[in-house]
């Protein structure tokens, strides 16, 4: 037998370790990108040695190599590159324009996004003096709204005009202050601004179908649309904050002197701007004196509903 440090020919050998199967990526000089074989005497990068038809010299140092495997993924050198981060940039700009027009699609089947920017095309001389308007409707006389080529002017240019900012700031700052008379009177809890948030939703858009299905059923045409409807619904969201603010600072007294106030002031303005939109133009007082009821029944209705569901909204805000 022979010694296992000898081969069969008396020469001693070496053991040699097993190879290594997997590459250890332990070390901090590991990277991807720079994956391969090194090989004997010094070569720059991993690759195949020896005279495999790859252009290197047999078993020696400094062989051509690969730089990465086939598959290997780049490095972040790569992002840093001009042309890559400029083509980066023009699919992402290209992709946000493209979801931008999906959307749109999207809310056109059921609503026109030119009709919603009319409502919101408001400035803040605008907004100051609709706010006066709320208030103070008695001093003003003109209620006709200005028409250019059939269609309503912008409000930022026609104060008689609805829009749907001042509502939709009004219903937010009426969440936020309720949530806030909740809290002094120790009953607030987090979900208490989505209860709140979704009853002013719910009894907006039941007020609208309501008068939706009063002008329905009565058989009236008017000029006024549903967005219309929702602007002038809205409105009243102003004078409930304002009497809530009333009622944190003077009590309860206080709360109804301003509720009473600013809910006769909103019924002076509904009726004297809906009387141009309901009874279609400059022809409102020839239409009352013919002895068209329905209409003014309807403008009774829609202004007097005003101060009850202001009332409603805000009641049980108030402390007991």
């Amino acid at each position: 037998m022979y010694d296992s440090q000898y081969d069969p020919y008396g020469q001693p050998q070496h053991h040699q370790p097993p190879p290594q199967l997997f590459e250890d990526t332990s070390s901090p000089s590991y990277a991807y990108g720079n994956q391969g074989y090194r090989g004997g005497g010094g070569g720059a990068n991993y690759g195949y040695r020896g005279n495999q038809n790859q252009g290197g010299p047999n078993d020696g140092g400094g062989g051509a190599g690969y730089n990465a495997y086939p598959g290997a993924m780049p490095g972040p050198q790569l992002f840093q590159d001009p042309v890559v981060a400029n083509m980066a940039m023009q699919y992402g700009q290209n992709l946000m324009g493209q979801g931008k027009e999906y959307v749109d699609k999207k809310l056109e089947r059921y609503i026109s996004v030119s009709q919603v920017k009319y409502y919101f095309a408001v400035d803040t001389r605008y907004v100051l003096k609709k706010l006066q308007l709320l208030f103070f409707p008695y001093t003003h006389s003109d209620w006709s709204v200005r028409y250019e080529q059939d269609e309503p002017v912008q409000p930022r240019l026609e104060i008689n005009a609805p829009d749907l900012y001042i509502p939709v700031m009004a219903i937010v700052t009426y969440i936020l202050v309720a949530g806030l008379c909740l809290g002094l009177q120790q009953r607030f809890s987090p979900d208490v601004l989505g209860i709140q948030a979704s009853s002013a939703i719910v009894w907006l858009v039941l007020e609208i179908f309501v008068i939706i299905a009063t002008m329905y059923v009565t058989a009236i045409h008017t000029q006024i649309k549903s967005l219309d409807l929702l602007a002038f619904a809205s409105y009243k969201y102003v004078g409930m904050i304002i009497s809530l603010l009333a009622g944190l600072v003077l009590d309860s007294m206080g709360y109804y002197s301003v509720l009473a106030y600013c809910s006769f002031s909103l019924v002076v303005f509904m009726f004297r701007t809906l009387r141009w939109q309901i009874q279609g133009g400059a022809g409102a007082m020839e239409a009352y004196s013919a002895g068209n009821k329905r209409r003014l029944y309807l403008l009774l209705f829609m202004s007097g509903l005003q101060p009850f569901m202001m009332w409603w909204l805000t009641r049980h805000l108030m402390s007991v």
